[in-house]
């Protein structure tokens, strides 16, 4: 599998680039030939409204060597792999182009909806008459990164701050787990973290005008318990990083990007380091 990772799609992508890069490492037969490679677009802000790059793969019909794929999408299918009993074979399903047959995608899907059922315990018993127990809250990380008319910390200062809420986009694949109770904290892109909050409501689709460009974040829910620090934020150097659990056992000089691409859950303690509690 050879990469090409691209930020955006705004600009021309030529195809001729990475199969270029394949067929110089097929000549030095570090490739056995085209039938063993594949091609894979890393996107990182994709627009949906630009597929220049999927409609250039189609028409030059190399839909069977090259594909694409955000890195929130990419960050998700290594969530599957860490939280779910889902072999690395399983994952390349989803990858490679597919085949004739369609049994091993729908056995991946069999096998984590049966592991989803596993986990949430179900009882005939009669319904207990006392008080529900409260769940305990989970910790998570969210980026927020600039836009043309509006910078991260403006963007956080505004629906955090001013108005108490926030959007995500709809490929936020844990925007159906969050809940009211939960802990969210903020990471303006090249900043740190800026600020965090209680969440008082599910994501529900329901555009606010007060976000920017918010037909690409339909999905709105509300905060209380905000607090800023937009002017002193929580750098995550080096020395941030390594007194992280999420961290753990990692070199904090390799990079470490991955933790501010996409949202993601955080431990109570991680949380409270990031969050100066």
């Amino acid at each position: 599998m050879v990469l090409e990772v691209k930020t955006t799609e705004a600009y021309t992508i030529k195809t001729s680039t990475l199969t270029g890069y394949i067929d110089e490492l097929i000549s030095q037969k570090q490739i056995p030939s085209w039938d063993s490679a594949l091609g894979l677009y890393v996107v990182g802000r994709p627009d949906p409204e630009v597929r220049q790059l999927e409609h250039a793969i189609v028409a030059e019909k190399r839909t069977n060597q090259l594909r694409i794929i955000s890195v929130e999408s990419l960050l998700s299918l290594a969530d599957l792999f860490s939280q779910y009993d889902v072999s690395h074979d399983e994952i390349l399903v989803i990858l490679k182009p597919a085949g004739p047959a369609v049994d091993a995608l729908a056995g991946l899907i069999a096998n984590l909806v049966a592991q989803t059922e596993a986990a949430e315990p179900r009882t005939d018993a009669e319904p207990s008459t006392s008080s529900p127990e409260v769940q305990s809250p989970t910790y998570w990380l969210t980026p927020v990164a600039d836009h043309e008319d509006e910078t991260a910390q403006e963007c956080v200062g505004k629906l955090v701050g001013k108005h108490q809420m926030y959007a995500f986009r709809e490929r936020t694949h844990e925007r159906n787990h969050l809940k009211a109770g939960d802990r969210i904290c903020f990471y303006a892109t090249r900043q740190g973290i800026v600020a965090d909050a209680e969440v008082a409501s599910v994501p529900e689709r329901k555009p606010d005008p007060r976000v920017t460009n918010s037909e690409d974040f339909p999905f709105t829910f509300r905060l209380r318990n905000c607090k800023l620090y937009v002017e002193r934020p929580v750098v995550l150097d080096a020395a941030a990083r390594v007194q992280l659990e999420a961290m753990k056992n990692r070199d904090p000089g390799r990079p470490w990007a991955w933790f501010v691409q996409s949202t993601h859950r955080l431990s109570e303690r991680d949380f409270k380091l990031l969050t100066r509690q």
